[in-house]
């Protein structure tokens, strides 16, 4: 088959229409499904001479195949086209050989510009519209073919499968060879019933599939994976067994392919949504990775955005195969999600703010933290809203827009503990006692293998309304809060212990009352001095 020129197109045709009668005599007389697959070949060669860009790419086959139909009944019908008048090889140079017209005909065959068969010569898209048309004012002349057939157009579409018996074809009654959008009626019942017997089957499998959940997140996922794989699979080969064996025409063929690439496209774009969630869910299952922590909903949360996007961009390319003006749609889409976003703009700040939760990171689940004035543990970091345990165990829903605006105070991020105390020496410890308490608790701290060294101080910090001060700060270097409590324990129990042998002791708020008439410590004491003078 070629296509270098008008002449070798035309001339790789009529070759071809040759063929086709010679194969179909042979196919009359013996179906086979060699047989079947020598005139599918033939016809997908006739396909490949046109130019079908402005068809839908899922009714491109039957279109060429109806298109090839007419053609042959048209050169069937008229004498037989000169060769000679069309331009081969040697004549392209000229403008004309660019757009050819077949002499007696509208026909016509044209370079190629553009495109994957660039420099080819096909008949042209407007033949494929004009074919029709054109036969249907010939169709009175009489067909020059060995087939016992009056036209191919009307022979085409009764011509079905192997496994069709020829029984059953002479059984059926006329009134049922009648065609139905180019279709005999026969053939769109029995369509009809097997579609019907596929969509059963994959009902029945959906509702096998969810009657029956897993606990298993990967492993639910997979089992629902095998609803939309049936759907794919019935798109997939009904449609083809449909055209090999029952052999649909016509427009009817022409809407079964849209249906059934939308079918598939709806397929794909369900398989592709359910394994972007699988992928998601098995990177969950790492230890590393809560269940119910922010990482995980944010991979889910992402996992969905990619499913929609991918799910979305399936379907526009599902859209397109079928005809659709997909730009349209696409800008349809974009100001159906501006409107969407709109209603939805609290639950959208409340997305964003998960999304800086994730960001960020200043808590994660199990922490312990303070927010608002209250505290509690970090439950559950969702898309919508934190969940965290307060003291008194009650549950505090917080929406993350919120929660990301809040200070955080998170206890479960110190890497150590700080012990902060002030301790009250009575006032009648003396100086020596003061130093040596300072100095023995100081010891004892710095020999302490929990204390951090470079942290340790122990100062007389001055004088309160009832004790002498002494300031002890040191930190821990645990972050386990029981451990760090048993460690502040013992510790405080040694410095009592040092206080007391120290010979001084731990001071409690106290106050001296004088009485009238009664001569305070000062007062008595200067009166003392002044006896003690000489006269």
């Amino acid at each position: 088959m070629r296509t270098d020129s008008p002449r070798d197109t035309l001339q790789s045709f009529l070759e071809l229409r040759d063929e086709m009668e010679r194969q179909l005599l042979a196919y009359l007389a013996a179906p086979s499904l060699a047989g079947a697959h020598g005139l599918a070949l033939l016809s997908d060669q006739m396909v490949a001479l046109q130019d079908l860009e402005l068809v839908p790419p899922v009714a491109r086959r039957e279109t060429g195949i109806e298109t090839g139909v007419y053609l042959m009944d048209i050169f069937g019908r008229l004498p037989a086209p000169d060769l000679s008048a069309l331009p081969d090889t040697s004549g392209l140079e000229s403008e004309e050989a660019r757009n050819v017209r077949i002499p007696g005909t509208p026909l016509r065959i044209v370079l190629m510009e553009d495109g994957d068969r660039e420099g080819e010569y096909l008949f042209s898209g407007q033949t494929v519209q004009s074919a029709p048309r054109f036969y249907r004012s010939i169709r009175y002349l009489p067909l020059r073919t060995a087939l016992p057939i009056e036209s191919f157009a009307s022979f085409s579409p009764q011509l079905t499968g192997p496994l069709v018996p020829p029984g059953v074809l002479a059984a059926i009654p006329p009134s049922l060879r009648t065609l139905w959008l180019g279709t005999p009626a026969w053939k769109v019942l029995a369509f009809g019933i097997v579609t019907a017997i596929g969509i059963v089957a994959v009902a029945q499998l959906h509702r096998a599939v969810s009657a029956r959940p897993v606990s298993h997140r990967v492993l639910g996922l997979a089992v629902k994976a095998l609803v939309p794989l049936a759907l794919a699979a019935l798109a997939v080969w009904l449609l083809p067994f449909a055209m090999f064996q029952i052999n649909l025409a016509g427009d009817f063929a022409e809407y079964a392919g849209k249906a059934f690439g939308v079918v598939l496209h709806i397929a794909l774009a369900w398989l592709f949504a359910i394994a972007v969630r699988m992928a998601a869910e098995w990177l969950i299952l790492s230890p590393r990775i809560p269940d119910e922590s922010l990482d995980a909903n944010l991979l889910r949360l992402l996992s969905g955005l990619i499913g929609i996007v991918g799910a979305t961009i399936i379907l526009a390319f599902g859209g397109q195969a079928i005809g659709l003006p997909i730009a349209s749609v696409l800008a349809g889409l974009g100001i159906g999600g501006l409107a969407v976003a709109l209603a939805l703009r609290p639950t959208l700040e409340n997305l964003v703010g998960g999304v800086m939760l994730y960001v960020d990171r200043p808590v994660r689940v199990g922490d312990f933290c303070c927010f608002g004035g209250q505290m509690g543990t970090v439950e559950v970091i969702g898309i919508r809203s934190t969940r965290i345990r307060a003291l008194d165990r009650t549950l505090i829903s917080v929406p993350n827009a919120q929660f990301a605006d809040m200070q955080i105070i998170n206890f479960s991020k110190r890497d150590r503990l700080l012990i902060d105390e002030t301790l009250g020496l009575r006032y009648d410890t003396g100086a020596d006692a003061m130093r040596t308490v300072i100095d023995r608790i100081r010891a004892h701290l710095a020999a302490e293998p929990s204390v951090e060294p470079a942290t340790l101080r122990v100062r007389f910090t001055g004088y309160g309304e009832s004790a002498l001060n002494v300031n002890v700060r040191i930190y821990i270097m645990t972050v386990d809060f029981d451990e760090f409590l048993a460690i502040r324990e013992r510790l405080f129990l040694d410095i009592f212990g040092i206080v007391q042998d120290c010979g001084t002791d731990f001071a409690f708020p106290s106050q001296t009352v004088y009485l009238s008439g009664e001569a305070g410590p000062a007062l008595s004491a200067l009166q003392a001095g002044a006896q003690r003078e000489p006269a």
